[in-house]
């Protein structure tokens, strides 16, 4: 299969500034944006339910069930719960007397299948980054090759500018791959210095089938390189920080959304104990700060946080990245869906940090910077308050054990209405609101003392 075999065409350990990605010419010319999807004649034909809670006891025992059944929780509140739901006759008894509404029913979802035949090599070079508002990547969601094709690209066009980094390996051998994006003094001989400024990451999804996340993570990159006069140019941030852009932290399961199920949630790796049955970690659920075990011994679960803490390859290539590069000062996790912007912590109500009083101060300034653009409406709050009480959670650990003291888990658009499959037509203004939220951070950061 093509993707499955991509560490065999892009090995790219060791990636320094303008190098390049070793993938094949293609021998269909230049990369045409041909269609990726192909609809399979079994179309899934499943619901999406919100579940309305009065109580947060309520809550606790809608999600306790859905965990006893083995069921995807797409989001949750303190009002109300989303439920996947693959066939409507699967629904357990237990749900049908819960007062609820149906968000999308009967949707039909086209089951993602990639083939040489439709999806030549890219060719570096395909996109002009001279330009946010005409370049054609940010019309549709990109594939892994494609996404390390424009990563790339970013590179080679600004190379005083980018840098590729590798930041690990995942199970299935596929790099992790990130931009290091920031103005560099030249010495003597005109090499680049080290990097000095404080500096901002901002990782894509975490959780496979949350695409917006990765769209809007590369949407920032490249706004950060297009000139400063042109409208939605982010260029003049790099004047205070630097930038480091994860946007695909999890490459095999967003392979694998691509190839087989649009709603992949975990990674792909092997899991212990599931006797060749289930693969995958819950990425989000593995970090090494107040670490929890999964409590009934079922590691098929979407929620399955490990074996132990960073049992995961993906979070401890990242913790690593993170632990050793210096002068990081503001961490967001980007995800969907919700419209949150939350900071620490996860794993408990109770805990507090102890300037939550800036946290607080900088979300709500954050929210009120993303709804300017489009009017999208983000509540500003905690982890545990917004969602629910979880260990295991990347910005508990960054915050606590990293000590990154501005850290937020950002919930994109939308509320429900599409959930984790947004149209295309929302990679823009996505990306030109989150922009601005984190423009505003980087402003606000700039007036605080480290």
């Amino acid at each position: 299969m093509l993707l499955q075999n991509l560490a065999a065409v892009s090995a790219i350990a060791g990636i320094a500034a303008g190098a390049s990605l070793p993938f094949p010419a293609s021998s269909h010319g230049s990369h045409g944006q041909s269609p990726l999807i192909t609809q399979d004649p079994q179309q899934i034909i499943y619901d999406v339910r919100r579940f309305h809670v009065d109580s947060r006891g309520e809550l606790d025992e809608i999600l306790r069930h859905a965990k006893s059944h083995d069921l995807d929780v797409w989001r949750v509140t303190r009002d109300d719960v989303d439920i996947y739901f693959p066939e409507s006759s699967t629904i357990p008894n237990i749900f049908q007397s819960k007062n609820s509404t149906a968000l999308s029913p009967s949707w039909t979802p086209i089951s993602p299948v990639t083939t040489l035949a439709n999806h030549p090599y890219p060719t570096i070079g395909t996109w002009n980054l001279t330009t946010i508002h005409n370049c054609s990547f940010h019309n549709s969601f990109h594939d892994w090759l494609d996404i390390h094709s424009f990563m790339q690209q970013m590179a080679e066009d600004y190379p005083d500018v980018v840098r590729v980094v590798r930041i690990g390996r995942t199970a299935e051998g596929r790099d992790i791959v990130g931009l290091d994006i920031g103005i560099r003094e030249r010495n003597k001989k005109g090499k680049p210095k080290n990097w000095r400024k404080h500096r901002t990451v901002i990782q894509g999804a975490q959780h496979a089938r949350e695409w917006i996340a990765t769209s809007t993570a590369l949407y920032f990159a490249h706004s950060l390189l297009v000139n400063k006069k042109e409208r939605g140019s982010m260029t003049k941030l790099l004047e205070r920080m630097d930038f480091t852009i994860i946007p695909v932290p999890n490459p095999d399961g967003y392979v694998y959304t691509w190839e087989h199920e649009r709603l992949w949630y975990k990674n792909r790796q092997d899991v212990v104990g599931g006797g060749g049955k289930c693969k995958g970690l819950d990425l989000n659920r593995n970090w090494g700060y107040e670490w929890e075990p999964a409590s009934d011994h079922k590691v098929c679960t979407e929620w399955y946080p490990g074996e132990h803490a960073f049992e995961a390859l993906e979070t401890r290539a990242i913790s690593s990245y993170l632990k050793w590069t210096p002068n990081i000062r503001a961490f967001i996790d980007l995800r969907s869906y919700g419209q949150l912007i939350m900071h620490p912590f996860s794993h408990s109500c109770k805990a507090h940090p102890k300037d939550e009083e800036n946290l607080i101060e900088a979300g709500l300034g954050m929210a009120k910077a993303l709804t300017k653009k489009h009017g999208t409406h983000m509540i500003a709050g905690s982890l545990c308050d917004k969602l629910y009480s979880a260990g295991g959670n990347i910005i508990d650990w960054v915050y606590a054990e990293a000590k990154v003291s501005v850290a937020y888990s950002v919930m994109l658009r939308d509320t429900g209405t599409y959930g984790f499959l947004l149209p295309a037509t929302m990679i823009r203004p996505v990306g030109e609101e989150t922009a601005d939220m984190v423009a505003y951070l980087a402003k606000w950061i700039k007036t605080r003392k480290p």
